[in-house]
């Protein structure tokens, strides 16, 4: 099925992109990963950039960042799909960190994985 494209673009014709549901999911995990919480006021949780870019980061990081996707996902009506993995990537050097999230779709099971990354 085919749902919006993120970010909103138009195409020639004057309608909005559209794509495949599980690369919307790709993309809003990209948006989330870039936003720090509390920016939107529309769902205060939605960002992760501050749980995910900190020097330290926390024990729970993990936790909390799969807690908080899921949660955004129910406020924002996507019911098919839900976190349910992530891992923090060993770093080379200081260029920052990197998580593998790992989703699925609820009905079938279907699996899809992305990477989101942050320079320090």
């Amino acid at each position: 099925m085919q749902v919006l494209a993120f970010p909103l673009r138009l195409r020639d014709n004057g309608l909005l992109t559209r794509q495949d549901q599980a690369a919307s999911i790709v993309d809003l995990l990209h948006v989330m990963a870039r936003t720090p919480a509390g920016s939107w006021q529309g769902l205060p949780a939605f960002g992760l950039r501050d749980l995910l870019e900190g020097v330290r980061p926390r024990v729970d990081v993990v936790r909390v960042a799969t807690q908080r996707i899921n949660d955004a996902f129910l406020e924002l009506g996507i019911e098919g799909f839900v976190v349910t993995d992530m891992v923090r990537e060993p770093s080379q050097g200081a260029e920052g960190d990197t998580y593998s999230i790992t989703f699925s779709r609820v009905a079938t099971s279907e699996t899809f994985a992305t990477a989101v990354s942050f320079q320090q």
